[in-house]
């Protein structure tokens, strides 16, 4: 049977117990499960290192643990175009659980990039967005003390993402991209988990400069709080064709050694012109991923529009869509993919408030290889 076969069976992800879970960057509490496991619809198997999935009546293995630092086996055969359907647990506002339809939808090869289409109801979006503002949001920094010049117009709140105060709601969230985007490999490793929900407003100018979520963030989930959205891969790849790679003029290994150069020399990008000159000369939604507000695609004429929804080099969102990428290299090497830069692009007149939120997931000794220690 070959790999499109299989990420067209049904998925349903119910996670019966979860992994470490970290507090945010700025410290917080330790939280710790015993143990994983993963149930799906056909058949009622619990099992480790690999997943049943039922197609034309017959069950079939699927390995997880192919890859490390990437996507599990059934989210990585996806080419683009492709989409699995699957569902999570989801909550209305009285509290009431229900399965929540989305689908998996592949938007870039390197990074390895996932578009979580319907991933989070509408209720939900309201939840997060009304706990963040109701707590204590704060002008929002970097990973560098006292950096408030890389994000501009943007205020930050932390939720918990483990522990007796985390919402069900940011619990869901971890356990189903935890168990679909995450390798057995990382999953069972004790030192790997996830950071606190990371809340982000920003405002009519609102920005994030060119930057990469670094060490030990294996995978960074991005949720679309109000549909409002200009996110940018510059460096990506989004065809198959060599051809419509934009850096198919750039030599990838000096390029990953001058990144791993400037990381460990903490040479930070001073404001947007110096950050940008890693994709000079490209330009959104011409070169690399953009992923960007549905509505921006409609044009002044039906063809336009036509052709703003075909172009491969943006994927669109709506409200309760989520991002997945990828940070590092799939190769054995645990280093980081310099092609997973990315920038927040300005938001414009026309965009009002953007409300967004992230998780990012921790590799734990995986993504901390001794050969990495030169990328930090």
């Amino acid at each position: 049977m070959n790999k499109l076969a299989v990420c067209t069976a049904l998925l349903q992800i119910v996670v019966c117990a979860s992994f470490s879970l970290y507090g945010p960057k700025f410290g917080g509490d330790h939280y710790s499960y015993d143990s994983y496991f993963i149930q799906h619809r056909y058949p009622t198997t619990r099992i480790k290192t690999s997943l049943l999935v039922s197609y034309n009546g017959q069950a079939h293995e699927v390995d997880l643990t192919a890859g490390v630092l990437g996507p599990p086996e059934l989210i990585r055969s996806l080419k683009i175009g492709e989409a699995v359907q699957a569902f999570r647990q989801s909550y209305k506002v009285c509290g009431t659980a229900y399965a929540s339809n989305f689908t998996i939808s592949r938007v870039s090869y390197t990074p390895d990039a996932f578009i979580l289409r319907n991933f989070l109801a509408p209720d939900e979006c309201d939840e997060i967005i009304k706990d963040a503002s109701t707590s204590f949001m704060t002008r929002a920094e970097t990973i560098t003390p006292g950096d408030t010049k890389s994000r501009k117009h943007c205020q930050v709140s932390w939720l918990s993402s483990g522990g007796p105060n985390t919402s069900r709601i940011v619990s869901s969230l971890v356990q189903a991209t935890a168990n679909l985007f995450l390798t057995a490999d990382v999953k069972s490793d004790k030192e790997a988990g996830v950071e606190d929900l990371q809340v982000l407003r920003y405002d009519i100018g609102g920005e994030y400069v060119l930057h990469h979520d670094g060490e030990p963030r294996v995978l960074t989930v991005l949720y679309y709080l109000n549909g409002v959205g200009k996110t940018w891969f510059p460096l990506a790849r989004t065809s198959e064709n060599i051809d419509d790679d934009p850096c198919k003029d750039i030599n990838h290994d000096e390029a990953s050694e001058a990144f791993a150069k400037t990381r460990a020399g903490a040479v930070m990008p001073q404001n947007k012109k110096q950050a940008m000159q890693l994709g000079e000369n490209f330009i959104p939604g011409q070169q690399g991923l953009l992923v960007q507000s549905l509505s921006g695609a409609i044009g002044d004429s039906q063809e336009e529009t036509k052709k703003n929804l075909d172009n491969s080099n943006i994927a669109w969102i709506n409200r309760g869509d989520a991002l997945v990428f990828y940070n590092y290299l799939d190769d054995g090497s645990s280093r980081l993919n310099w092609r997973a830069l990315h920038t927040a692009l300005p938001t414009g007149d026309g965009d009002g408030v953007k409300w967004i939120a992230n998780h990012w997931f921790r590799g734990g000794t995986l993504a901390s290889h001794r050969e990495n220690k030169k990328d930090t």
